[in-house]
């Protein structure tokens, strides 16, 4: 299974993004059945952002974008980490900083998804909430480029396989968090995320 992130995707993004920039995370950094998240002990910097991904449902390479629509048939919510303090440490020294974003259980996903022709993919609202406040709350007809562009140009690239997830991480707008804290996201008021930092 392969992992799709999308950032810098949103209308306060840089002018001169022309297309979608997207990385590639390890299975391994997926966190399921909202389970806690443990703080590691190799950074004291982390913060999260909310996304929203699609799960892909065919095989398909050069997808048209007037047929994206018919590759992927779930909706879900998830929690991208970073570690600041390392993705600083590494991008001074002019080294890879994959390892900031590519760590085990960086990417917490909802156990649920809702089926994508029972919601508007460019009208969903996403909100993340932290120890009972709003922290992050967007909504997807922000997208500097939509679902179905972002699924065209990844295929161009890199073929999709049944089961591969594109996650887009929504604007520039990052939280920190320490342990103790409760993680909840919700994709149009349906709690879809619901764990702790351990």
């Amino acid at each position: 299974m392969k992992i799709f992130v999308v950032e810098n995707n949103f209308s306060n993004a840089p002018q001169n993004i022309a297309v979608p920039i997207f990385s590639m995370r390890p299975e391994t950094s997926l966190l399921r059945n909202n389970q806690n998240f443990f703080y590691p002990e190799f950074t004291n910097d982390i913060v999260c952002g909310v996304s929203v991904f699609v799960r892909l449902s065919r095989i398909g390479r050069c997808i048209y974008k007037k047929f994206a629509n018919r590759y992927y048939n779930e909706i879900g919510a998830g929690v991208c980490f970073t570690a600041v303090d390392m993705l600083q440490k590494l991008q001074t020294a002019n080294k890879p900083a994959d390892i900031a974003r590519c760590f085990d259980f960086s990417l917490p996903v909802s156990p649920k998804t809702i089926p994508a022709n029972e919601i508007n993919c460019n009208n969903i609202d996403i909100k993340l909430i932290i120890n009972n406040e709003i922290a992050q709350k967007y909504n997807t007809s922000q997208l500097l480029f939509d679902i179905d562009e972002i699924i065209s140009y990844i295929s161009q690239y890199v073929s999709f396989k049944i089961g591969d997830m594109v996650f887009i991480a929504l604007p520039d707008t990052a939280t920190k968090i320490k342990i103790g804290y409760k993680l909840q996201a919700y994709i149009n008021n349906l709690k879809m995320l619901d764990f702790e930092v351990e």
